[in-house]
């Protein structure tokens, strides 16, 4: 997913989320951040049409790039860095009011 967004050419982040974020149930469902990964995407894919708001393709954009960058600079193999990730993730509040 990381990659397909910040590699995204002409489709729309909005479209990569809603196309890709079922992987974290039926590929990844065994996988201790399945959820988190699956919720992540959803609240980022929500940013363009949910209508409590923002209801902005712009900052979809904008935050999934950010987490994907952010996913993809980490180790990966490190639980404590996957944790933290999410972690810092996890709460949509704090990073939806700063978009």
């Amino acid at each position: 997913m990381a990659e397909a967004v910040l590699n995204r050419g002409a489709r729309r982040t909005y479209d990569i989320v809603m196309d890709g974020a079922g992987q974290f149930i039926d590929e990844y469902f065994d996988c201790a951040h399945s959820g988190a990964a699956y919720r992540l995407w959803m609240e980022i894919g929500d940013l363009a049409d949910d209508p409590r708001g923002p209801l902005s393709e712009r900052m979809t954009d904008e935050i999934g790039r950010k987490a994907a960058s952010e996913w993809l600079a980490i180790d990966q193999s490190s639980p404590l860095a996957v944790d933290a990730y999410f972690a810092r993730w996890g709460w949509p509040e704090a990073w939806r009011a700063k978009g």
